[in-house]
């Protein structure tokens, strides 16, 4: 029997997207209703080069320093860039419960800085 499963329209962490893989900003990010920065991502699995699929991304504090550090705040100038995925334990805020939360790294490891931070904020929409 086959098993049933629903996709996400998210990014999730082992369910679309695992630790290696590339991400890459395919829009300059909306506010939602609650202001947070939702973004259209492509996922390029680790050693290839072309997306495989396309999800939303909640960007939430710790992944937007990592990103700005490398690419500068504005948006607008992460269309089109890449950052590697990195998994870290967090808690889930709903449910009190720890999950995998999905981290944002260097991809060419330009600033050295692989790290996960140890006091990282929940993302929410790690989950599905």
């Amino acid at each position: 029997m086959p098993e049933i499963k629903f996709d996400s329209v998210w990014l999730k962490a082992n369910g679309n997207v695992y630790a290696g893989d590339n991400i890459r900003f395919l829009d300059a990010g909306e506010q939602d209703k609650d202001k947070n920065w939702v973004f259209l991502v492509g996922v390029i699995p680790q050693g290839d080069k072309e997306i495989a699929v396309q999800k939303k991304f909640q960007l939430n504090r710790t992944n937007f320093k990592k990103v700005s550090k490398i690419y500068g705040t504005n948006s607008d100038k992460w269309v089109g860039k890449e950052m590697k995925i990195k998994f870290v334990e967090v808690t889930n805020p709903r449910t009190g419960e720890e999950q995998e939360g999905i981290r944002l790294i260097d991809p060419a490891n330009l600033t050295g800085d692989t790290s996960g931070d140890p006091d990282d904020e929940p993302n929410p929409f790690d989950e599905g």
